[in-house]
C-alpha cells in the first residue's frame, strides 16, 4: 500500500512540527532553574510548594499543574 504525495508531505509536516515542539520545551526546561527554599522545590509563577505527585510525575517541573497549564496556553 503506498502512500500519496499529500499524506506524505502532511506526515512530514507534522513531524517537524512536533520536533520543533518538543525541542522547544527541551530547551525550556533547561533555561528555567527550579526554584527552592529549604530544600522545597516551589512554583516559579506563585511560589507554592510543588507536591510529590507533580514532581513525580514531572522530576523537571518548576511550575505547579495550574501555573504550567497557565503558562502553556499563553505560548510562554
Amino acid at each position: 500500500m503506498a502512500i500519496d504525495e499529500k499524506a506524505y508531505e502532511e506526515a512530514q509536516a507534522l513531524t517537524e512540527r512536533l520536533t520543533r515542539a518538543g525541542v522547544e520545551q527541551a530547551l525550556q526546561v533547561h533555561l528555567e532553574a527550579p526554584l527552592e527554599y529549604n530544600g522545597q522545590r516551589l512554583c516559579l509563577d506563585c511560589d507554592c510548594p510543588l507536591g510529590g505527585a507533580r514532581l513525580e510525575a514531572n522530576p523537571n517541573a518548576v511550575r505547579c499543574v495550574e501555573c504550567q497549564t497557565d503558562h502553556d496556553r499563553r505560548g510562554a
